[in-house]
C-alpha cells in the first residue's frame, strides 16, 4: 500500500513542466504471505492520478478494486481490512523537485529515491520509493519500482484487520508487512 502508489511521482519529474495523466493501463500490485511460506500476488484494478505543471503528483488507489482472484477474499479485504465504507481510497502524493523536471528523450531513463506521502485508512506517513522512469517512443513516461515498497499494516492501523482476516480464514498467520510494486504509465495531457 505504501507502495502503492508511491513512486508514481517520479514519472512526471523528468517530463518538463507539463501536465500528465495516469493511464488506466497502470498497475499497483502487492504480495500477501500466509502460514509463513504461501505468498500470493494481488492488485488494485482502478488507479488514477496526475502530475501538475508545477510538479505536484497525486495518485488515487480505489481500495474497492482490490483483486485477489477469489471473490469472497476481495469482499473480506474490502470490509475487514480496508474498511472501504469509511476509507475507500488510498492516496500517494509528492512534490517533484525542479531538477527532476528535465525532459527525457525517447528511450532515456532516470532513477530516483523519491520521497512520498501515503494516506491510507486515515493515517498519513512519509515513505520512499526507489523508482525508474523511462520515456517511451509514443510519448508516454513509464514509472516502475526498482524494488518493492514495504508497507507495514500496523503503521496504518490495519493490524486488527489483518488479524480478523487470519481468524476468518483459519490461518496460523498472515504477514503484516506487504511488499508493493507498481508500473505507472503517464500520458501528457492535452493543452
Amino acid at each position: 500500500m505504501k507502495l502503492l502508489t508511491s513512486t508514481l511521482l517520479i514519472l512526471a519529474a523528468p517530463l518538463s513542466f507539463a501536465e500528465w495523466t495516469l493511464s488506466p493501463d497502470s498497475s499497483v500490485k502487492f504480495l500477501s504471505t500466509k502460514n509463513t511460506n504461501i505468498t500470493e500476488v494481488h492488485e488494485f484494478t482502478q488507479v488514477s492520478g496526475s502530475v501538475s505543471d508545477k510538479g505536484n503528483a497525486e495518485i488515487a488507489i480505489d481500495l474497492t478494486s482490490v483483486e485477489t482472484g477469489i471473490g469472497i477474499r476481495n469482499e473480506r479485504m474490502q470490509s475487514m481490512l480496508f474498511n472501504v465504507s469509511d476509507y475507500a481510497t488510498a492516496t500517494v502524493s509528492a512534490d517533484l523537485p525542479e531538477t527532476m523536471m528535465l525532459a527525457l528523450k525517447n528511450g532515456e531513463t532516470a532513477t530516483s529515491l523519491l520521497p512520498l506521502t501515503l494516506e491510507l485508512h486515515g493515517e498519513k506517513k512519509d515513505i520512499e520509493a526507489d523508482v525508474l522512469a523511462t520515456a517511451a517512443a509514443d510519448g508516454h513516461v513509464i514509472v516502475t519500482t526498482q524494488s518493492p515498497v514495504l508497507v507495514n499494516a500496523g503503521e496504518f492501523k490495519l493490524a486488527k484487520g489483518v488479524e480478523a482476516l487470519r481468524e476468518v480464514a483459519g490461518l496460523d498467520r498472515i504477514s503484516t508487512t506487504v511488499p508493493v510494486t507498481f508500473t505507472l504509465l503517464f500520458t501528457e495531457s492535452p493543452e
